[in-house]
């Protein structure tokens, strides 16, 4: 039995504390077609005392079925000022960047993830603030975050194009940098060897620098 056939037996049982039961499943617009289906049953013929939140950042990823039997609801995302006030007085960060900000997206869980790992995205972007001041030689040791990070790479690769797009403003070759940037994403989508790809991409970048 898997977490949503579980699920979907506990959903059946009455309440025995209060009169209604609440389930949240997030992620939902990650679910595989025959999750979405399994719990397609349970979304047809809910329980009274049973409300189910579909938590998913990607609509269209959901069925088109499970869609059809949900309400929408839209969640703004939280103004800059509101998420700095936040990581001040909950994690004590008095200062953050603005390319952090906008990595952030307006929303507390990325803001939070990402000052989880707050070492490696300083070093990024020290590194990618000014690519021309180093070699390649000098970077690499600085930049071993990228290969022991595979589990968060598009988040890393993400806020590194944040970063050239800010200094691509006032200096144009950064572009070719997103470029490289992006062209690597699409390989790692196409499950092409990581460590490669990282290095090509790393290679490339200071090429182009020189």
């Amino acid at each position: 039995m898997n977490k949503l056939d579980g699920m979907q037996a506990k959903i059946l049982e009455k309440p025995i504390i209060s009169s209604k039961k609440v389930y949240v499943i997030k992620d939902a617009d990650k679910m595989t077609k025959e999750a979405g289906n399994c719990l397609l049953k349970t979304l047809e013929e809910p329980p009274s005392f049973v409300t189910i939140v579909l938590i998913a950042s990607n609509e269209s990823a959901l069925l088109n079925t499970i869609r059809s039997r949900c309400m929408k609801v839209l969640f703004r995302k939280i103004e800059p000022e509101t998420l700095t006030s936040f990581l001040q007085k909950k994690l004590g960060i008095q200062k953050v960047t603005k390319e952090r900000l906008k990595a952030f997206d307006g929303s507390i869980e990325k803001a939070l993830k990402i000052e989880e790992k707050q070492e490696v995205y300083d070093e990024i972007q020290k590194i990618f603030s000014q690519v021309e001041a180093y070699t390649l030689l000098e970077v690499m040791p600085h930049l071993e975050s990228l290969y022991k990070n595979k589990e968060i790479i598009y988040d890393l690769l993400e806020y590194i194009n944040i970063i050239l797009l800010e200094q691509a403003k006032t200096k144009p070759q950064y572009i070719t940098y997103i470029e490289t940037i992006e062209e690597v994403k699409k390989n790692l989508k196409l499950n092409s060897n990581y460590d490669m790809s990282i290095d090509k991409m790393l290679f490339r970048i200071w090429e182009e620098s020189v």
